[in-house]
């Protein structure tokens, strides 16, 4: 989609209704209860519209309706509601779990001669301001089902080009044969009631900006770079048509999705936007934020309390009436007729249900877990069995996880390897003479999720040796995941070294170094 004309509806079809559900995510990942109550009672609302005259058991209005965060609170009551952050613990888990060890971005062996150049990815790809931005990458791409990692430079910010991720709710990508070929990122500015939108339309060769004056749903008109401060630096690195190239052959933005779309696989322009890890997880989202505000009611209320007759509370004077301290929540007052010397003192104390809340609890988390593909025990054993097991049954309960990042490694090694390779080639372009330029894709590795048990290890590859199944070249690979060829190979050679039988036809008995070098 190139830049829209002025005017247009914002955000443009299919569009619109992807950004619906991105709204419903980035509601739930930053925890904003507001935009949740709002979103649930608006559908809920539209719902009846639609339906107004028709039973409203099923459907959109008995969806809406069953959300916690969609039934308002009835005037007159106070109601706690609690949050808990788990949409944003596990688009964090996601993250961690193949970002916390960062891949290596690596030119292939044969170009590794090309010493500069290797230096330059280091920079760009393998130094710790990449190793955070794609920390950030892996949480957006959690959280809204797909990332795009932008390649960016500024000579007078940074001496190097280097990787920017951004979430799928402010781009708007256009697929071909499902290879993202151009895409518009924006940025929204509000101003009273005025709606300024940069956009940046990424295409082969280049990358044109815009800037457009509208309202909250529609894009208005095109205005000058220069109108406002956050665009303003480029109105003087663009030409006349608004357009900045880039003199390479490739887009300077790679999409990389979380995991296959599911929901709008038959949706032309949608099929290949990516599958969030919320997936199917917004009603045990809010079941869980519903067990935990009934959790907290029950401390409220489990608060004793000593009920007293009126007379015993603090009276203000004659017309003034009596009142008594809510921070005293012993006390609380009974009109009751008679003597008041003779009404006994009686006492509320509700009981606390925490076993039952808690295990409520410990089960939409394993739910959410389970769903999302992670292993129960990632935020911890709900279980108490995991005492009782064995480390191979311990090992196993924890492979769904691994399973999740191997597949999610898959989309991660494609983008970061096209992302880096278009920065070298940029870089070589924008700060000529340090070692950028065009090379071959890079190679992204990245370490094992979890090392093997050391003796485990030794005792599988004791078998493997007396089975006579295993080189000594595979054992030193297996004992090392992590190291390169070269450093295999020279261990192999010190092992041989080391092994070696003395040969007997030179083999004198005296295995001492000779005093003399006559000797």
């Amino acid at each position: 989609m190139p830049i829209p004309a002025p005017n247009t509806p914002w955000p443009p079809k299919p569009w619109d209704h992807a950004y619906k559900a991105y709204a419903e995510n980035d509601a739930w990942y930053t925890g904003d209860t507001d935009a949740l109550a709002k979103l649930y009672q608006r559908e809920q609302q539209a719902a009846t519209h639609v339906h107004r005259g028709t039973p409203h058991r099923g459907g959109l209005v008995g969806a809406a309706s069953r959300m916690f965060w969609g039934r308002p609170v009835p005037a007159g009551e106070n109601r706690s509601r609690l949050h808990v952050p788990a949409p944003a613990d596990l688009a964090t888990l996601a993250s961690d779990l193949v970002f916390a060890e960062p891949p290596e971005v690596k030119l292939e062996p044969k170009l590794r001669a090309v010493k500069r150049a290797q230096e330059r990815l280091d920079l760009i790809a393998n130094g710790d301001e990449a190793h955070a931005a794609f920390n950030e990458m892996g949480e957006l791409k959690s959280a809204f089902g797909a990332a795009v990692l932008v390649v960016r430079w500024d000579t007078a910010v940074a001496d190097h080009v280097w990787l920017e991720p951004a979430a799928a709710d402010i781009v708007i990508p256009v697929f071909r044969s499902g290879r993202m070929v151009e895409c518009t990122l924006w940025t929204e500015y509000v101003d009273g009631s005025k709606y300024y939108r940069h956009l940046e339309h990424h295409m082969v060769g280049a990358v044109e900006h815009a800037l457009f004056e509208g309202t909250v749903d529609n894009l208005g008109r095109r205005v000058s770079l220069a109108d406002r401060p956050e665009t303003e630096m480029y109105a003087g690195i663009v030409n006349a048509d608004s357009v900045m190239p880039t003199g390479i052959d490739r887009l300077t933005a790679i999409y990389n999705p979380n995991m296959p779309t599911a929901k709008w696989r038959k949706q032309g322009a949608l099929a290949n936007t990516g599958r969030s890890d919320f997936a199917q997880l917004h009603p045990l989202f809010d079941w869980l934020d519903e067990t935990f505000s009934s959790w907290m009611r029950d401390l409220r209320l489990g608060a004793g309390r000593v009920l007293v007759p009126d007379s015993m509370l603090d009276i203000h004077g004659p017309g003034m009436g009596a009142s008594f301290d809510m921070g005293r929540e012993i006390f609380a007052g009974l009109n009751v007729p008679g003597d008041p010397s003779k009404v006994a003192i009686d006492k509320v104390q509700f009981n606390i249900r925490v076993e039952e809340h808690e295990k409520t609890a410990f089960g939409i988390y394993r739910e959410i877990l389970r769903k999302a593909g992670f292993s129960q025990s990632a935020w911890g054993d709900y279980t108490g069995q995991r005492s009782s097991m064995t480390a191979t049954e311990v090992e196993d309960r924890d492979k769904a996880s691994e399973r999740t990042r191997d597949k999610k490694i898959l989309f991660d090694r494609v983008a970061i390897g096209r992302a880096a390779s278009v920065a070298l080639e940029i870089d070589g372009l924008v700060f000529p003479g340090k070692g950028g330029g065009r090379f071959d894709q890079p190679t992204v590795v990245f370490p094992a999720a979890s090392q093997e048990d050391p003796e485990k290890l030794a005792r599988t590859l004791a078998l493997l040796d007396g089975a006579r199944s295993i080189s000594l070249e595979q054992k030193v690979r297996r004992a090392n995941p992590d190291w390169e060829d070269d450093q295999v190979t020279a261990e192999v050679a010190k092992i041989q070294a080391e092994n070696r039988a003395p040969d007997p036809a030179t083999f004198d008995g005296d295995d001492e170094p000779p005093e003399d070098p006559v000797d």
